[in-house]
């Protein structure tokens, strides 16, 4: 009874949607693997580049099978290293990515017998496949898979989980030799890369490729963790303070705070609100301004993270 209590207890609603989230996460890093690195011979670091390395087009699991090996792997070293804590938090994108991979590897062979006839301008009849990822313009697989990739990686970290691979390295190297989680990247996901190069015998302009989807999936991957955080931190001087104030508590139901201030010219003393809204609410809350007072002075920045009471959870 007790153990069926503490499964309840783990195994809570939040939890759940949880990793929900994290698998969904998972399953487009897999996707933008699956259909777009593997048949391009593409190495971009991690336990993904391992994948593409060891390859197989007999044995089209083998790359999942070694991606799952290195995972556990990992995570049994993170467990005695690390703890429970982090183990159990990687876990679930260590376990669902290599079988994700596994499984959309026979949804991709099974797309490749999808065929259409083409006339050539000698009149010859050729058969195209339909989903022929392994012949698009190098440059727009870069574009749509680090983009893609860094969407799933965003989306499974910001709710807090991770494919394993690199970042359960960072976390060895960081709490072992202290060594910063960016150096350790560039460290594991560059070494991936060279030895890429040299099995595969791949070219500068493959190699630059690489590069190119690194930096890129990077900038996506901040932008979806940190991007639905970010908020318009919005500061008003007015003789109206009064009236807008109130608009924003009523009408927006936001927080609004008050602070003394000195024009330097004037010498005069005045209230200056500042208040936090999302890019739609400051929009309306220009128009408002403009009409309860045109000669108010505002500016807005920028708030590249928010968290708290009316952002990041409800009352």
């Amino acid at each position: 009874m007790n153990k069926l209590n503490k499964l309840k207890s783990f195994f809570t609603k939040e939890r759940l949607k949880s990793f929900l989230h994290v698998c969904l996460g998972v399953l487009i890093v897999a996707f933008a693997y699956t259909f777009f690195l593997k048949p391009n011979d593409l190495v971009i670091g991690g336990v993904s580049g391992i994948g593409v390395m060891v390859k197989s087009e007999e044995y089209v699991w083998l790359d999942s099978a070694m991606m799952f090996a290195i995972n556990m792997g990992l995570l049994v070293i993170a467990l005695i290293f690390i703890g429970k804590d982090f183990f159990m938090k990687t876990i679930i994108g260590s376990l669902a990515y290599p079988i994700f991979t596994f499984i959309l590897e026979y949804v991709y062979e099974f797309l490749q017998q999808f065929e259409k006839i083409i006339v050539d301008e000698n009149g010859n009849e050729i058969a195209v496949k339909l989903f022929d990822f392994a012949n698009l313009d190098l440059m727009l697989v870069i574009i749509f898979s680090s983009i893609i990739m860094g969407y799933g990686l965003g989306y499974a970290m910001k709710h807090g989980g991770s494919t394993g691979g690199t970042e359960v390295g960072q976390v060895i190297f960081y709490e072992k030799f202290h060594f910063p989680y960016s150096l350790t990247l560039y460290i594991l996901d560059g070494a991936v890369i060279l030895i890429g190069f040299f099995v595969l015998r791949q070219t500068l302009d493959l190699l630059f490729y690489e590069v190119i989807f690194a930096i890129v999936s990077g900038m996506i991957m901040d932008i979806v963790i940190f991007g639905g955080l970010n908020k318009r931190g919005v500061y008003i001087i007015s003789d109206k303070c009064d009236e807008i104030k109130q608009i924003l508590l009523d009408d927006f139901e936001r927080g609004v705070t008050s602070i003394k201030v000195v024009g330097e010219y004037s010498k005069a003393e005045k209230n200056m609100l500042m208040c936090l809204l999302s890019s739609i609410e400051y929009n309306k809350l220009r128009d408002i301004i403009g009409k309860v007072d045109p000669n108010a002075f505002y500016f807005c920045v920028r708030a590249s993270e928010v968290r708290g009471l009316g952002f990041s959870y409800d009352e």
